[in-house]
């Protein structure tokens, strides 16, 4: 561990901040080897460090050196992250004053204070390391005709040829609860058209929140899994709804040794699991069901040509021993395949472990767990393998807004929430103890190739994961649960939705949670990203941030008031001497002028 920190601050001092941050996360790696190598495996949530003064001190050393990093590139996510983790990791007995002065708690308690990405700081941010970062940048796009599905959180989206689907959801905590459709043509903005309502009733089915719905361009259905035997289905021809029903092929006693009784999920439901369809078949991995509130690690394909199930692997109940080989058992995780369908890719992630001490469940706990771990499942030899998350990678969070887009090829990650990771508001003397986030990251998924070389007849060593962060003037809310959805014909990425809590985001209203019922576009600096449209200079100052706006002569973030004149709030100013010293700009610029 040493060896590596040293290698670090080394090549730190060359300048060379990617391959610094990969020897950090070695030190990480080895610490996740100690761990597993213990005689009993140990569930990820459970904190554990080795009974030395020494581990921990190169162990926080690398956490600490790694905050710093992230900082410097945008990352405030991860810079609290790891600083965090090397504060609760180390005991009473082993803060000698050496490790007391790397964890440097005034730093922690200035750093936790900042939002994710910070406004403060997102105006300046610029590219440093071009294999850690790009730029990007969110619009906001307005439909004419205002309805349609409105603020809705725990809903299901799609595209499928230029039109956005929006079903299902609710609209608060409470309700109302929808079973409702709409479609929007992208490339008119008129209006959203409402479409058949879900056809199966409530008390048959449960509520319509936390499932998927997957279009299938080999059979033009989108098909939704609720956890039944019956595959509900809607016909993207005839936008009528079907069902199919399905079987599930046993492997006994394996699968009894799951947990599978007579159905695969206990009263026939499922939610916030995450789900896939490639090649005609539908993966489905997590969630939680009628016997589990934790969530589950349970693997499961469906063959839609032959409509038949198969257990891959984990079990219906998370049992008292964990399984090293496999990812833990968890609710909303993130998933996506890459662009050759060879691999699976699945992180983040929560145990709801507070969920499962109010129904007296195994693993209950005062908090829930975010996963940082990081697996890919092999789509043509099957098998589950575990992998870095290196890099310039998001922190873990859950109820993450991803997908894969095949015009860039890259998997893209936005937002989420943290129920471990406090964030301080000095203004209201506050500390929330747990984040949300409208960061924005892409990950690179390596060409894994199957088949055998010619030379030494073995699959060719795959390589790591790339992650880079977006850097954006101006972003969505912080939210969770809301839903990225890409159009594969035009590569154009959108935001709907989701959720915030109100007292970490400023609110007139006076309720405990809001939904959002927002749509953005996504341009990225990138061959195929949209981004050729992005005035980024006029971004820099006029941009949205989250609930706030940017003073277009000072830059300050704040409630400030919009514009009045004729550019119908397209600048935003303070107070009156920023309107007064800006205006001459802002005229120019936006062409704007006073309303008589």
């Amino acid at each position: 561990m040493a060896g590596c920190n040293g290698v670090a601050q080394c090549l730190l001092k060359q300048g060379n901040v990617e391959v610094a941050l990969t020897w950090l996360e070695e030190i990480h790696i080895l610490y996740l080897n100690a761990k597993l190598g213990q005689s009993k495996p140990m569930f990820d949530w459970i904190k554990w460090i080795p009974d030395s003064t020494e581990f921990v001190r190169q162990y926080v050393k690398a956490l600490a050196a790694a905050s710093d990093i992230y900082l410097s590139l945008g990352n405030t996510g991860s810079a609290v992250h790891r600083r965090w983790t090397a504060n609760e990791c180390v005991s009473y007995k082993h803060r000698t004053s050496e490790i007391q002065k790397v964890l440097n708690t005034s730093k922690t308690n200035e750093i936790i204070q900042l939002r994710h990405p910070d406004p403060k700081l997102c105006a300046n941010l610029e590219v440093k390391e071009p294999e850690l970062q790009l730029l990007g940048s969110w619009k906001k796009i307005k439909v004419k005709k205002a309805e349609g599905p409105g603020r809705r959180m725990t809903f299901s989206s799609f595209i499928w040829k230029g039109k956005l689907y929006i079903a299902g959801g609710r609209k608060d905590s409470l309700g109302p609860f929808y079973r409702d459709m709409f479609a929007l043509d992208l490339e008119k903005l008129d209006s959203w058209r409402s479409m058949p309502s879900y056809s199966q009733p409530m008390h048959q089915s449960g509520a319509f929140l936390g499932w998927h719905i997957i279009p299938c361009r080999e059979h033009s259905r989108a098909y939704l899994f609720t956890g039944c035997k019956t595959l509900d289905f809607f016909d993207l021809a005839t936008h009528t709804w079907g069902s199919i029903n399905t079987t599930f092929a046993r492997n006994d006693p394996e699968d009894a040794e799951a947990g599978i009784k007579n159905w695969i999920y206990p009263k026939s439901m499922l939610t916030d699991s995450t789900q896939q369809i490639i090649d005609e078949k539908l993966y489905v991995f997590g969630g939680t069901h009628g016997s589990t509130n934790i969530g589950c690690n349970l693997f499961m394909v469906l063959d839609l040509k032959t409509r038949e199930w198969r257990r891959l692997s984990g079990t219906v109940i998370p049992g008292p021993t964990a399984d090293p080989f496999s990812p833990g058992p968890r609710k909303t995780p993130t998933s996506w395949v890459d662009g050759r369908g060879e691999r699976l890719y699945l992180v983040f992630g929560e145990c709801d472990r507070m969920g499962a001490q109010l129904q007296g469940e195994l693993h209950g706990g005062e908090c829930g767990h975010p996963f940082d771990d990081f697996w890919s499942w092999d789509l043509i030899g099957g098998g589950w393998r575990r992998e870095r998350i290196g890099r310039n990678a998001p922190c873990p969070r859950s109820e993450v807004a991803y997908a894969y887009n095949p015009i860039i090829g890259k998997a893209i990650i936005w937002g989420g929430y943290n129920p471990d990771l406090p964030t301080d508001h000095l203004a209201q003397n506050q500390r929330f103890a747990f984040s949300y986030y409208a960061d924005t990251f892409i990950c690179d998924t390596p060409t894994f190739l199957s088949n055998p070389s010619t030379s030494e007849g073995a699959p060719k060593p795959p390589t790591t994961c790339k992650w880079r962060q977006v850097l954006t003037r101006g972003f969505p809310t912080y939210r969770a649960q809301a839903h990225p959805i890409v159009d594969p014909d035009s590569g154009k990425t959108y935001l709907f939705g989701g959720f915030t809590n109100n007292d970490y985001v400023p609110s007139r209203k006076s309720v405990i949670s809001r939904s959002f019922g927002d749509l953005w576009e996504l341009r990225i600096n990138l061959e195929g990203g949209n981004f050729e449209s992005v005035a980024l200079d006029d971004e820099a100052r006029t941009a949205q941030l989250g609930p706030w706006q940017r003073c277009f002569t000072c830059g300050c973030a704040g409630p400030w008031k919009k514009c009045g004149g004729t550019c119908h709030g397209h600048a935003f100013f303070c107070d009156a001497d920023c309107l007064k010293e800006g205006w001459k700009d802002h005229r120019e610029m936006h062409q704007c002028r006073k309303i008589a």
